[in-house]
Parts: C-alpha cells; structure tokens; sequence
C-alpha cells in the first residue's frame, strides 16, 4: 500500500514539474514574440516617418509655373531614383566635431537604417548643385546622427561620393520641426546643400534638421 502511495506522490510530482517547465517555455516564447514585436515597431514607425517625408516632398512644391515645378519635380525623381538603383554605398560622411566618420547607403531600408545613415531625396545628384536629403537615427548612445543636437550653425562637415568627390560643407541653419516639413528641400541654391535629419532626444514625432551648405 505504501508503495502504491509513493508511487502516486512521486507521479503526480513529475506531472507537477513538466507542467512548470512547459510554462516557462510557453513564457519565453511570449516574451520573444513580444520582443520582435516591438522591435517591428519601431522599424515601422520609422520607415513610416521616411515614407512622411516623401509625401512631403510631393505635396510641398514651390509655387513655380506648372511647367517649371512639374520639369524641376521630374528632374528630382529622376535624380533620386538613379541613386536609389545603386543600391550600396554611395559615400562617406565625415563630422570632425562629434568623431562619426560613417557610410551612407543608397536607399532607405529597415535593415540599412540599423547600420548607417541613408540617402532619401536629391533635386539634382550627390555633391551637385541643388539639396540633398540624409536621414538617420538618434541613438542617443553617442551613435548614428545621436550627437548632431551637439553641432551648430559654423560648424563643418565632409562628404565623400562614390565617384571620390569630397566637398566641405558649413551649418547654416539648425531647427527642430515636425516630421512631414520638407520646406527645406525647396531651397534656391546656386551651392550643393545636404540636409542631416534624425529623430529629436524629447519627442519622436520632430524631427533635428541641419542644413550643410558647400563652401
């Protein structure tokens, strides 16, 4: 009888224990899925706030003649889109002041965002007259565009094109505006002009603008 009872007590212990480790797997589970979940998010919200910034571009013209706006808009596309078949690396950023020296890729995606900074919008071509669009992500580690909020209107910065050309170029202007502003592309220029955009440290919805102008 006693052993009938041990084996009893002892069955429904593994039972017991099974059942635990089922659970923690079935938790670990969870909180994995949980952890791509977020971490899709994040990338969606992103790509989001890119794909906001084209629509922009497109709504945001200037009040040109329509034949001039419309050729000027068809050279942009144009122009974007030839950088955007490339599909690699198109250059080198460089700012002396915060020490980031970093690649920048052809195109935005979720998985280059996480390496570099992308290109997003050119009116004429890289290092050529006209405004240039640079996109990246505030870390706020020190990483990435996470030290821009440190630059200011004087300060200098290099970009090298895939073709080896290099160009300096001086801060103009440093603001902070919300996501779908892309007045700034819209600048009349006779000088090359890259932009520097990313995510603000107090609100994601903003976005910090630096407007480079070549020397």
């Amino acid at each position: 009888m006693k052993k009938i009872v041990y084996i009893v007590v002892i069955t429904i212990i593994l039972i017991i224990c099974v059942l635990g480790i089922l659970g923690i797997v079935n938790l670990r589970k969870n909180n994995n899925s949980e952890n791509t979940i977020n971490t899709n998010e994040i990338a969606n919200n992103e790509m989001e706030k890119n794909n906001a910034i084209i629509i922009g571009i497109e709504k945001n013209q200037t009040k040109e003649p329509t034949q001039e706006r419309n050729s000027k808009t068809t050279n942009a596309a144009m122009s974007t889109q030839d950088i955007y078949n490339l599909n690699r690396e198109i250059g080198t950023l460089n700012i002396p002041k915060t020490g980031l020296t970093t690649s920048i890729y052809s195109n935005v995606t979720v998985d280059k965002m996480e390496e570099m900074p992308c290109f997003l919008y050119t009116t004429t071509g890289l290092n050529q007259k006209g405004v240039t669009l640079f996109v990246g992500h505030n870390r706020m580690n020190g990483k990435m565009f996470s030290d821009n909020k440190k630059l200011n209107e004087g300060d200098e910065f290099y970009f090298k094109d895939y073709n080896g050309t290099e160009l300096k170029y001086i801060i103009s202007k440093k603001f902070i505006t919300v996501d779908t502003d892309v007045s700034y592309l819209n600048l009349e220029t006779e000088k090359p002009i890259i932009v520097l955009s990313c995510c603000t440290d107090e609100n994601n919805e903003n976005r910090l603008i630096l407007i480079g102008t070549a020397e």
